[in-house]
């Protein structure tokens, strides 16, 4: 049972039957909420007080009345029982397959099989897209020192550039993983040349003639 793809279909479904109330809704995932504890049996015996609590649904009335609609409209199978010691049976159909289950029908091994081969499809997908954005780190400090090398860069700038991310955990902004410590290190690097050029650009001139003085003074003008 894939209770994500269940649920993401039954809402879409609730989303364009206008036949739905926000008290079905709420009914519904109360059912849900019961079924998913049991490990979502075929058959399950609820007791209505429970469920009503969970619903907010204080008028048993009302209760009957909506879960018949919910039968009617075939989300469930309900079975009421008229003792009072055993709980009503519900029957949840799934909505975690592409085939929708009649109400007299309990899910076929061939649907049960679509779900395994959908779930599967979708673990190698997600486990793909982590694997394809997984953090890169440098083995040693001697990697970092041979990148940098590579790029005319000095041993000293590279231990900087080491010693810094790995005080960090190697991680931007202190939350985002690094994915690719070679652009990072690219990027260390643009950055110290670019402080190195303002700091030029900033430094006063050794030759800068800070007193204003003449430097054609004639010595023999007194003072």
């Amino acid at each position: 049972m894939n209770y994500i793809l269940h649920l993401n279909a039954v809402l879409r479904k609730f989303a364009q039957d206008e036949r739905i109330t926000s008290s079905h809704r709420s009914l519904y995932l109360a059912l849900f909420e019961v079924w998913n504890q049991k490990h979502f049996p075929q058959t399950n015996m609820v007791n209505s007080k429970r469920v009503m609590g969970l619903a907010k649904i204080r008028s048993r009335t009302t209760y009957i009345k909506l879960l018949q609609d919910l039968k009617t409209w075939e989300y469930l199978q309900y079975h009421s029982s008229n003792n009072p010691k055993i709980g009503s049976l519900i029957e949840m159909f799934r909505f975690d397959t592409t085939v929708v289950q009649k109400m007299d029908k309990s899910c076929s091994i061939s649907e049960q099989v679509l779900v395994q081969k959908l779930v599967t499809i979708n673990k190698h997908k997600n486990k793909h897209i982590i694997n394809s954005f997984k953090q890169t780190c440098p083995k040693n400090e001697q990697v970092v020192i041979a990148y940098f090398k590579s790029e005319k860069r000095s041993t000293l700038e590279a231990k900087k550039f080491f010693n810094f991310y790995e005080s960090i955990g190697w991680k931007l902004n202190g939350r985002n993983p690094i994915i690719d410590w070679k652009a990072c290190a690219r990027n260390w690097i643009l950055k110290a040349d670019e402080m190195k050029s303002n700091q030029r650009f900033n430094e006063p001139s050794q030759n800068r003639d800070n007193l204003r003085t003449s430097r054609n003074k004639n010595y023999g003008e007194p003072l």
